[in-house]
């Protein structure tokens, strides 16, 4: 910042004149000087009298009045070095002020305005510059109105006041110096200007941050007078300190600010692709949604083309499918949704496109890549179904499971008796007890289970199972066991799990209501549920509620008192009878628990739900148990896992990474420190696509960051790094094996960095904050066309500085005292002659 305040300082124009003054240094004041004057009146008066009445020797008239002299000058020469004369020399300097050209050059400043208002058309023309739709951005507007032509604004500007231009976005850029116009003065910005090369990079212009533009400006004057800031932008400031915060800052250093707005202020039309959404695993030949979401703006009733597509690997992308949709009365509209089924595994991105609409200014926002992509598996979902007896549920469960190419199930009817046939893809002739048998499988469905057959070490160990090891558990109730199984001490560890608070006085209740009801209540699904992925079956959240609305309702529940609050509650009770403190009662909830997820079913009758239509029933059951085992499928079946807290970052944001590492035995890893290697992406090819990550995997640098452990949580770690570059980042690290005995296993993960699209989210042009700010500085607010009477609003704020030299002594010198000794001889002479000695 000093360099640049003395870079400033030595091309302003100075003008200077010179002025000597003889000062007196002491005595000065104004009653010192008349004591000394009276007091030198009065030696004078002696002195003539002493020499008028002195009768000794032989003096004439003439030496009386030779000695007088004599005497009253050395009298005179004492005085006068007793008030010590100096002679001091002051120089003039006219500074010049500085007016400070503040450019916005962020992203939105890149949109080309339509200007669908009359008045703003008018104003362009006025402006000298063409408003035809699509013809010049904002930046080439302002660029436009400071440089083209002998009458740019920059060289008006200057015929008072110096000019400093700065372009700003994320940071401030200083772009070029003119000097004050004079007659020994050129404007010429190529001759006196010290332009700085440097430019605002891609990355630079993500946000627009006004009051890092303010502050560096003004501190890079230093001691230069700023006679004005001229505000050249669309006024969406969306980064750094508030408007009142910058305010504040001129205010303090006396500098009015005159805002120009730049770019069209009515409301844009504009679509943007917001989100795009998909699991995060998926199996092969299996089902599974696409969910886009739009974002529109001044639309009205305008149809949007909504395309997806498939890119797989380096293949060319292919065209899936092809939405119309309207916005709604209030200009929402809906998410689209897409079914896609994929044939191979591997990993398969996907791109949600919309088609440009008439009069829209933005299009950078009309795709979205998904990130990360859909991992499509090809092995199979591995599921121990446990029931206390033959329900109907169970049967019907059990035999779409065992259908399914998907999905690998071991039954287990614990109502069977030692010698019955058991079924299922898998057969077990025991109830898996321990971690190695019971850690093969994903999730575990228990029907109203019987919880005599249970201990607490087989529930300790689900408990794990779940919590650390990312597997899925469901408890369905049903009205032989469940009672017996939320109170049992054998089963404490499996009902901390669940998403519900278990009610002690639920018997009591049935009793009251009946164990047979012939009332079936409707299915109340919450309104932020309503199009949850697990119930899901259709395309469209009101085709989806209407589905729902067909199908059997409840006949049978077990009561619970609430749902606990971080679950999920996917169904209720519509039975006004059934509201409790905390609402209708719980019929399905779900909530993660650590690493895995558990859900709560409080109705046995999903069954009925087949009675028109086996679809929805198996709808159900597969989502509900794709939503179960997404833990194991995040890296439950790893020997480590990398979380984040979402899939995908901004630039500049610090990314926290938690590490789960475990041994050949999946137990936890025991270490000071672990070892991450973090691959950066190539190069900031992502510069241009401001709503996407890079589909490549990163191949540029490579650094190694140091994981430490977290505190009470074994085989867990934590480390972070910053991410400055858009693209997709790798992130590594080696699990060991045990003594050799087992290989190591490497866990990576990618993680996708974008810019942000603050600039995208407002872009039309912000009269009122910019009207804000000038007024809170005592400037003013000009439209485009009233830019040239700037110069005339700016007054001349250059100041004169004075600087006053050492001051040279006139009377500690030489001659002073040769004057003194030839004037004190001269005396001692007349006196000799005379004969007074």
């Amino acid at each position: 910042m000093l360099e640049l305040t003395i870079h400033i300082l030595a091309q302003l124009p100075r003008s200077e004149r010179i002025e000597n003054q003889l000062e007196l240094a002491r005595w000065s004041s104004g009653n010192a000087l008349l004591i000394g004057a009276a007091a030198t009146t009065i030696c004078l008066f002696l002195i003539v009298r002493m020499y008028r009445r002195e009768g000794r020797g032989r003096l004439t008239a003439r030496a009386r009045g030779g000695l007088i002299a004599i005497r009253a000058a050395v009298l005179m020469m004492l005085g006068l070095i007793g008030l010590e004369p100096v002679l001091v020399k002051y120089i003039h300097r006219r500074l010049d002020a500085v007016t400070l050209v503040l450019s916005d050059h962020s992203a939105s400043m890149a949109i080309a305005d339509r200007y669908r208002d009359d008045e703003d058309t008018k104003r362009m023309r006025r402006a000298g510059i063409d408003p035809e739709p699509g013809n010049v951005s904002r930046a080439e507007v302002i660029d436009s109105l400071l440089n083209v032509g002998d009458t740019s604004l920059l060289r008006s500007l200057a015929m008072r006041n110096a000019v400093r231009r700065i372009d700003f976005a994320r940071k401030p850029i200083g772009r070029e110096f003119i000097p004050r116009k004079n007659e020994s003065e050129s404007t010429s910005p190529i001759a006196r200007s010290g332009i700085e090369s440097a430019e605002l990079s891609p990355a630079d212009t993500d946000v627009t941050d006004l009051s890092a533009a303010v502050r560096g400006a003004l501190d890079g004057l230093g001691s230069v007078p700023a006679s004005a800031v001229v505000l050249l932008s669309d006024g969406n400031i969306n980064h750094g300190e508030s408007l009142e915060t910058i305010a504040r800052i001129l205010k303090l250093r006396g500098v009015p600010l005159y805002a120009v707005g730049i770019g069209d202020p009515s409301p844009p039309v504009n679509v943007a692709v917001r989100e795009i959404a998909a699991p995060r695993h998926a199996f092969k030949n299996d089902p599974f949604n696409i969910t886009v979401r739009l974002d529109a703006e001044g639309l009205a009733d305008q149809p949007v083309n909504v395309q997806l597509w498939e890119q797989a690997g380096t293949a060319s992308p292919r065209l899936l499918a092809t939405r119309s949709v309207r916005p709604s009365g209030r200009g929402v509209v809906d998410p689209v949704t897409f079914e896609h089924k994929a044939s191979s595994p591997g990993a398969l991105g996907f791109v949600a496109r919309v088609d440009p609409i008439d009069h829209e200014s933005i299009t950078t926002d009309n795709s979205r890549a998904l990130t990360p992509p859909v991992q499509i598996l090809d092995d199979k979902v591995r599921v121990l179904l446990i029931a206390g007896a033959p329900s109907y549920d169970y049967r019907f469960l059990a035999r779409m499971l065992e259908r399914d190419p998907g999905i690998e199930v071991s039954l287990w009817l614990q109502s069977a008796d030692a010698n019955a046939v058991r079924e299922g893809d898998v057969v077990i002739t025991s109830l898996p007890s321990n971690q190695e048998d019971l850690f093969k499988y994903d999730a575990l469905i228990l029907m109203d289970a019987d919880p005599a057959e249970f201990d607490p070490t087989w529930a300790s160990l689900v408990a794990s199972f779940v919590s650390e090891h990312g597997g899925g558990l469901l408890i369905e109730a049903g009205n032989k066991y469940t009672g017996r199984f939320l109170r049992s001490p054998r089963t404490t560890s499996l009902v901390e799990l669940l998403p519900i608070v278990p009610d002690p006085d639920a018997e009591i209740v049935l009793n009251d209501l009946g164990q047979v009801q012939t009332r079936a209540w409707p299915i109340t699904i919450p309104e932020q549920a309503a199009f949850d992925p697990i119930l899901r079956l259709a395309g469209s959240p009101i085709e989806n509620r209407s589905l729902w609305s067909k199908l059997d309702g409840v006949y049978w529940h077990f009561p619970v008192r609430r749902e606990k609050p971080v679950a999920s509650v996917l169904m209720r009770h519509s039975d006004p009878r059934m509201v409790g403190a905390s609402g209708p009662q719980v019929l399905f909830a779900t909530q993660f628990v650590g690493a895995g997820r558990a859900a709560w079913l409080g109705i046995n009758s999903t069954w009925r739900w087949r009675q028109a239509d086996e679809a929805p029933f198996n709808r159900f059951w597969i989502q509900t148990i794709r939503y179960l085992v997404e833990g194991r499928l995040a890296g439950g079946r790893s020997r480590g896992q990398i979380l984040t807290e979402r899939d995908e970052f901004e630039v500049g944001q610090s990314i926290s990474l938690t590490l789960r590492a475990l041994d050949a035995r999946f137990s936890p890893i025991i270490a000071p420190d672990l070892e991450v290697r973090l691959e950066e992406p190539a190069s900031d090819d992502g510069a241009n696509q401001p709503t996407s990550a890079e589909n490549s995997v990163a191949k540029g640098p490579a650094r190694t960051i140091q994981a430490v452990p977290i505190p009470g949580r074994d085989g867990y770690f934590q480390a972070r790094f910053t991410a400055d570059r858009p693209g997709t980042y790798r992130v590594a690290f080696t699990s060991p094996g045990m003594d050799g005995a087992a290989p190591s296993s490497v866990i990576a993960r990618e993680i996708p960095v974008v810019r942000p699209d603050l600039e995208m989210r407002g872009t039309a042009m912000n009269r009122a904050a910019l009207e804000q700010l000038a007024a809170a500085t005592g400037g003013r607010y000009l439209h485009v066309d009233e830019a040239r009477q700037l110069p005339e609003l700016i007054p001349d704020a250059g100041r004169t500085q004075v600087t006053r030299e050492r001051p040279r002594p006139l009377w500690d010198n030489g001659t002073v005292f040769a004057i003194l000794l030839v004037l004190l001889s001269a005396e001692w002479i007349l006196r000799r002659q005379a004969r007074l000695l």
